[in-house]
């Protein structure tokens, strides 16, 4: 029998691993037109959206906390005013993507949208996608819980940034995925590339499922595992949550004159390559002097720059840099420090 509830997809992965750049592939495609996209930024980081907006009208914006952590009265409210929009004929939409935090255990959130009863009455879990960065993925599995975890409650693994790993780590990459999450199937993606059956499948997971080799677990995934919950896995879910390392930060800056951007890109390349350890993330939109009239948006995780992908117009009225960063042990004033002394620019602490 056909479920009649919206399907909500969970996309979820570390910092950096590429989540907004796929979300911005997908949401470009005829068979993803009709999806409302929720996206949580930890702080008051509020720039993915920006940059998602422009391919998927229905964009909404959870900011000021973790998914996780403290906003999921939020969600259940987003949720539930994009069901009586949609009741109303106002917006129109056939399923719904939840971007969380790259810091975000999703397992709160899966509970939440399984048992909170006005949620559950008209939306439906579909299963959560991972996106697992391969570049990165052995550092990033070993130093962060909050990665493992990802991996660990996926019903499917996006393996993104393929291009710029090696074949044979990339294998034992996989193997490693293997061992800690051994019902997900895994896929490789190329510069935000994805088959959409690999997402599509999770909402009708009885339509085109991989076949089960012998001796492999059974692919029951996430969705299964909690048809069961109530207060107890409630109360086991809650215990086996972990606070954030301490000595994580975010911080926003704005600058407002425009970059020289040999200046800017050298700067980037220094931060990275002399501290890309505990660069976690950058994500900017960066106002260039050559090209006013055509933001770049820059990413970074770790020690890996990203090239620069110019937009065709600013989305929105501001036209100053706005940089965000997410750190771990990172000293103070460096970032602002640095900035000054190789592009001559002063950031202001913002939230945007």
């Amino acid at each position: 029998m056909n479920d009649p509830r919206l399907p909500v997809t969970v996309l979820t992965g570390f910092l950096g691993s590429g989540k907004t750049t796929l979300l911005q592939h997908l949401m470009q495609r005829a068979e993803w037109k009709d999806t409302a996209v929720i996206i949580n930024e930890l702080g008051e980081t509020g720039l993915d959206h920006l940059l998602v907006q422009h391919v998927a009208p229905h964009v909404r914006l959870l900011q000021s906390g973790c998914l996780c952590c403290s906003v999921r009265d939020d969600l259940t409210l987003t949720l539930a005013d994009l069901h009586a929009r949609r009741a109303r004929g106002e917006l129109r939409f056939e399923r719904v993507v939840v971007e969380t935090t790259g810091l975000a255990d999703p397992m709160p959130v899966l509970h939440t949208l399984a048992t909170h009863p006005d949620t559950a009455r008209h939306f439906r879990l579909a299963g959560v996608a991972t996106v697992v960065d391969a570049h990165n993925g052995f550092a990033t599995l070993d130093r962060h819980e909050e990665a493992r975890r990802q991996v660990a409650v996926a019903d499917t693994l996006l393996l993104a940034k393929t291009d710029l790993t090696p074949l044979g780590a990339l294998e034992l990459l996989e193997q490693r995925l293997a061992r800690l999450n051994p019902s997900a199937p895994q896929h490789r993606v190329t510069h935000g590339a994805l088959r959409s059956e690999h997402l599509l499948q999770l909402e009708n997971p009885f339509l085109s499922k991989p076949q089960q080799r012998l001796g492999e677990p059974p692919r029951i995934g996430t969705t299964w595992l909690l048809r069961g919950t109530g207060s107890r896995t409630e109360s086991v879910f809650m215990r086996s949550l972990k606070p954030h390392a301490s000595d994580i930060q975010t911080q926003c800056l704005t600058v407002d004159e425009p970059f020289e951007a040999e200046a800017f890109q050298h700067w980037l390349a220094l931060l990275t390559a002399l501290r890309g350890e505990r660069l976690l993330r950058f994500k900017g939109l960066i106002h260039i002097a050559e090209t006013p009239d055509h933001p770049l948006v820059v990413h970074a995780a770790q020690h890996l720059v990203h090239p620069p992908v110019p937009l065709p117009a600013w989305p929105d009225a501001e036209r100053r840099s706005r940089l965000v960063f997410i750190t771990q042990g990172m000293e103070p004033g460096l970032i602002e420090n640095t900035l000054l002394k190789f592009t001559g620019a002063r950031a202001t602490p913002s939230a945007f």
